[in-house]
């Protein structure tokens, strides 16, 4: 038994459902029912009394779930004392994050985090995802939020939210919600610069159809949202982004978004950071604000 076991357990409690848990936790459904077997045929016997319509606490279930609850908070306790007696304390967080997520959503997570923790120093470097995975491992930051997969396995990646890449274009634009990937290959283009995470994913995106990004008709590349926002407002070509930068912009009408035939482009934000490196309570506390889905601080 182990400390992620109980916790497991304890959302399994909350939801009543293995499957309900297993989205909330974002693992699969078999690893979920694996691990309370584990516990059931450690303990042996049933924890949980499994119906058409979820599962409720056998005694024996009501039981642990006190004590599961104990365990976990008293080693929440237990870390925060270690950490002062070794004065590993450190009130500064250090977040690397990439152009999207960085410019659009954590400033808005960041104030409300301060809300919560007024003492907590928060700094905010933004890059493209390459330039942040370089940061997080040369201990430049404490923890980095990027989209996409990480590759090197010496990090440890969190999910934190889910989105898809979109085709901007000026309102003005004469498609209405669809474009084809015929007419996307001939459309005007400013593209993010090479070791951007969105670049990379909407790259593999074509790859899939069977083109390259020299097959693009691209005008420029930027490495601001900003930047890119405002010349596709202006009329000087459509940007594939992500859809959550742009939702203010399609509210207002300034912007139009498209999707293309054919083409998906899910995109994933994750946070990551050294699997050697220990991380301190506060830069913790921040992790689960922003990936507890009970929590969802996430703007």
């Amino acid at each position: 038994m182990d400390s992620n076991q109980l916790k497991i357990f304890c959302m399994v409690t909350r939801q009543q459902s293995f499957s309900k848990a297993a989205k909330m936790l974002h693992m699969s459904q078999p690893a979920v029912s694996t691990h309370v077997k584990n516990l059931e045929e450690y303990y042996q016997g049933p924890l949980f009394d499994r119906t058409p319509q979820g599962v409720t606490l056998t005694k024996a279930g009501e039981v642990f779930h006190t004590y599961a609850q104990r365990i976990l908070k008293v080693q929440d306790e237990m870390e925060q004392q270690l950490e002062t007696v070794f004065q590993r304390e450190n009130n500064q967080i250090v977040i690397g994050a990439s152009s999207t997520i960085g410019n659009v959503s954590l400033p808005c997570s960041i104030y409300l985090f301060k809300e919560l923790y007024p003492e907590v120093e928060l700094c905010l470097n933004i890059a493209n995802a390459e330039e942040v995975l370089s940061m997080v491992m040369s201990d430049v930051v404490d923890i980095g939020v990027v989209e996409g997969d990480t590759e090197p396995d010496t990090l440890k990646s969190l999910h934190v939210t889910s989105d898809e890449l979109v085709l901007i274009v000026p309102p003005q634009h004469p498609a209405e919600e669809v474009i084809s990937l015929e007419d996307f290959l001939k459309q005007p283009l400013i593209l993010r610069e090479t070791g951007s995470g969105t670049r990379k994913i909407m790259e593999t995106a074509l790859s899939r159809q069977g083109y390259a990004v020299n097959q693009l008709n691209v005008m420029t590349e930027m490495k601001n949202i900003y930047a890119i926002k405002s010349a596709v407002e202006a009329g000087l070509g459509g940007s594939v982004v992500p859809r959550l930068a742009v939702r203010k912009e399609a509210y207002t009408g300034t912007l139009k978004i498209l999707t293309i035939t054919d083409m998906a482009m899910p995109i994933i934000f994750n946070i990551v950071y050294p699997n050697n490196r220990p991380l301190t309570t506060k830069t913790k506390l921040f992790i689960k604000f922003l990936t507890d889905p009970e929590e969802n601080c996430l703007c």
